[in-house]
């Protein structure tokens, strides 16, 4: 019978299945921080931005928090809510170019990441078509 590896090196199994979890605390510390500052600059309590993107408060409060890493299911629902896009979220401060562009534009370009290549190619014919009208 073979011995598992936490064994044979004498390490710990992790609690979670995750076994880099000290690296996810450390992302979800500083997403979370994000998450708070962009959520008060907006006006939002916990509780609003909760019940507007669909998660928990006691998540959003994890995530705040640094307990807690987010999907990026739900990040992106955090992100929409807040009015903005993932490429927002994460380029806040570090270019003003795209940041400059209108949430719309923004969540579009979020959608269409989405696409497939046919999907991208039709969406393209048809906003030729309403340019051209």
């Amino acid at each position: 019978m073979r011995k598992s590896i936490y064994n044979d090196r004498n390490l710990t199994k992790p609690k979670d299945k995750t076994v880099f979890s000290h690296k996810k605390e450390l992302t979800g510390g500083k997403i979370g921080k994000n998450i708070k500052k962009i959520r008060t600059q907006k006006g939002l309590s916990q509780q609003q931005l909760a019940q507007k993107s669909g998660i928990s408060q006691s998540f959003l409060s994890d995530l705040e928090n640094g307990k807690k890493s987010p999907t990026v299911d739900s990040l992106n629902k955090i992100c929409r809510s807040l009015g903005i896009s993932l490429a927002e979220f994460f380029s806040r401060g570090k270019t003003q170019g795209f940041a400059a562009l209108p949430a719309e534009i923004i969540n579009l370009v979020d959608d269409l990441r989405e696409l497939s290549p046919g999907q991208i190619q039709h969406l393209r014919s048809f906003i030729r078509s309403l340019n051209n009208k």
